[in-house]
């Protein structure tokens, strides 16, 4: 190898840490489907259900909580990283582990007992901030080769938006069998590649552990789930993923941003446009509600496993947009191309929702 030669991604490619890297994320799949089988019988045993109302999707009593196996797996996980990587572990334990936990004991806590709305926001802000403080503001926004868009002091406020807005989004989109699970193995996996694009080993092997463990509690949350995500697991899944999007150093923090963002586009946009419709009607939007897009294609009649995997196609489409993004020698016009599909794309999911929505009401 040559001086000028780029280090290779991981330090020895030839060694065993090869076979050792995939065989803990494999690892991370099975341990975690095993206890969310066993967080079945426990939370069934312990009452730990969620019971149906007139906002649930489902039918049957059904055991929730199974997010404590999928937050405890990627956090044990994550520490093999720090091991590795000693001087990154404290923007791996204090910027994404430790908050991702926080955030998942309020959630298991909100679960058995339900918080106060106000509570829960207070406590996301300090966890943001914290978040924020460790790994640093988004300090710009770019679409590649197009334009940058230096943040200055809108930096710590738009950062700190976007890691409480994560930890809500997920939370909000476990309301459908599989939804939170797919999406969050869909945005990890495309995560993994922009860790790939930016050279950032540490990146790649975070979004591998919480896509796997994902993928393993997948197993009994697919639809017909056996088992509910629960707060414990959705705002711990949210918070993590927004912290690996402000894991790398600049300019890789800001190049890999936006492409992040498209493949999440989906489950960013629907509790963003309920919120706005909420606020529009006067209601307040911490409230409980049946209002999201994908509540209507439950409601019109679509089943809990098509609408997971209409939005795991949306966000495997926004992903590769994103992805594209970064491609050398693209010209400008094919840039700002791909970066409009995601909002043709929620045009179209909006308009298609509300009138299979409408058309379902109408023949009631």
């Amino acid at each position: 190898m040559n001086a000028t030669d780029p280090p290779p991604m991981f330090p020895s490619l030839d060694s065993i840490e090869s076979v050792l890297w995939p065989g803990l994320a494999l690892a991370v799949f099975v341990v975690t489907a095993v206890l969310v089988d066993v967080m079945v019988l426990l939370a069934t045993r312990w009452h730990i259900l969620d019971l149906p109302n007139r906002r649930s999707a489902h039918a049957l009593p059904t055991a929730r909580a199974g997010g404590l196996p999928l937050a405890m797996i990627t956090a044990l996980a994550s520490l093999a990283v720090c091991i590795r990587w000693p001087g990154m572990t404290t923007k791996v334990l204090a910027g994404c582990v430790v908050p991702s936990l926080v955030i998942a004991v309020v959630g298991f806590v909100d679960d058995i007992r339900p918080l106060g709305a106000l509570f829960r926001l207070f406590i996301q802000v300090a966890v943001a901030a914290l978040v924020v403080a460790v790994l640093g503001p988004l300090e710009a926004l770019e679409l590649p080769g197009i334009v940058r868009l230096e943040l200055g002091p809108a930096a710590w406020p738009l950062s700190l938006l976007w890691v409480v807005g994560m930890m809500n989004a997920f939370n909000f989109m476990d309301g459908s069998d599989g939804m939170a699970a797919t999406g969050a193995v869909v945005v990890s996996a495309f995560v993994v590649c922009l860790g790939f694009t930016g050279g950032s080993p540490i990146l790649v092997l975070l979004a591998s552990f919480v896509g796997a463990a994902s993928a393993g509690f997948l197993v009994f949350n697919w639809p017909p789930a056996r088992i509910f995500m629960g707060d414990v697991g959705s705002a711990f899944l949210g918070t993590f993923l927004a912290a690996l999007a402000l894991l790398p150093g600049e300019p890789v923090k800001a190049a890999i941003f936006v492409p992040l963002a498209m493949a999440a586009w989906p489950y960013i946009y629907d509790p963003l446009l309920s919120v706005l419709r909420r606020l529009a009607g006067g209601h307040n939007p911490l409230v409980p509600h049946r209002e999201f897009l994908f509540h209507r294609l439950v409601r019109a009649g679509w089943s809990h496993l098509s609408v997971a995997m209409l939005y795991a196609t949306l966000s495997l489409s926004g992903g590769l947009a994103g992805r594209l993004l970064l491609a050398a020698g693209l010209p400008p016009a094919s840039r700002l191309l791909l970066a409009a599909t995601i909002v043709l794309m929620a045009i179209a999911l909006t308009g298609f929702a509300e009138s299979q929505f409408r058309r379902r009401q109408s023949r009631a």
